[in-house]
């Protein structure tokens, strides 16, 4: 098994510093890859372009401010806030290794500490940081599996109701309009029955496969229950809801599974985001879902329009008559 080579950036503000730095790296043996830059704002570049496993720098007096900035910054982002950050200092500023232990750094060593025990610390803040990394990869997947289905690899229906409420929430804020599909797949108790538990999964990948093609990053795709899938469509009008869900339609329906496999889609859009409330816009796909198997599946419906209805003002007509000929 290979190992990957460690990288190192060294931060000190002349060459001479840097090479201080760099000659006692370099009798530890433990990194390969060893970068160099001048102060604190050039290192958050390297930072971002390149895969770093510690960062040592040359403290003393006129760059420990510029140090303190760079740690504070490090720790505002989650992808360095585990990043050991070693100062190395002379004797003679022992102090300031403390006030920089202090400020956030892992680690404050003397420039004439034996090798054997620079080594032996730097080890340990590199296989801790691989141990926090295995615990962020670890939580990751958890989260994934908590959110996502497990056959079809999409969504599942606890991430599309937060999502719904978010994407919801923009809307309001934005006035773009926002769009849901509600897509279920026709006769999909008779596939199994027919062809088998196995097979029916087999259709509900592909279909998911389907979805995925069809749908931009920005969309949500996800499996809402049994064989019925949902689309939220950010800043989407109903023309293009209509479009995508019509699309969508037809590569179901051409699915080459040895039989035929067809869907029935609801759309609903709310154009004018004003008042948007969630329940709504699912109630108003989810009506259009069973619009659409009502008249003969295998076709997309969209939700009409909420009627308007006027209170009854007949009983006025009397009185009116009266003034009139009053």
């Amino acid at each position: 098994m290979s190992v990957m080579p460690n990288t190192v950036l060294i931060i000190g503000d002349s060459a001479e510093s840097r090479k201080v730095v760099a000659g006692i790296l370099e009798s530890t043996g433990i990194f390969q890859n060893k970068l160099y830059c001048a102060d604190g704002r050039r290192a958050l570049h390297w930072l971002r372009d390149h895969a770093i496993d510690m960062v040592c720098c040359n403290l003393h007096e006129q760059n420990r401010d510029a140090l303190d900035i760079l740690i504070n910054e490090m720790q505002g982002e989650s992808e360095w806030v585990d990043l050991p950050v070693v100062f190395f200092a002379q004797p003679e500023d022992r102090d300031l290794l403390i006030e920089g232990l202090e400020s956030g750094a892992s680690e404050g060593l003397l420039v004439d500490v034996e090798t054997a025990e620079i080594a032996a610390r730097i080890r340990r803040h590199l296989k801790n940081r691989q141990r926090i990394q295995a615990l962020h990869q670890a939580q990751s997947r958890l989260a994934r599996m908590a959110l996502s289905d497990s056959l079809t690899g999409l969504f599942n229906r606890a991430y599309f109701d937060a999502s719904i409420e978010q994407e919801s929430a923009r809307s309001l804020r934005s006035k773009n309009p926002l769009s849901l599909l509600f897509i279920d797949l026709d006769f999909f108790k008779k596939i199994n029955d027919t062809h088998g538990h196995q097979t029916g999964d087999l259709v509900l990948e592909k279909v998911a496969q389907v979805l995925r093609e069809q749908s931009r990053s920005s969309d949500t795709v996800c499996r809402y229950g049994g064989e019925e899938f949902a689309i939220i469509l950010p800043e989407t009008p109903r023309s293009h809801a209509q479009m995508v869900a019509e699309r969508i339609r037809r590569k179901v329906s051409v699915l080459d599974l040895g039989f035929a496999v067809t869907a029935s889609i609801g759309i609903n859009c709310a154009e004018r985001p004003e008042g948007l409330v969630p329940k709504v816009l699912i109630a108003g796909a989810d009506e259009a879902l069973y619009a659409a198997k009502r008249n003969g599946r295998n076709r997309c419906e969209i939700a009409g329009k909420p009627a308007v209805h006027f209170p009854d003002l007949s009983f006025i007509y009397p009185f009116k008559q009266a003034a009139a000929t009053a």
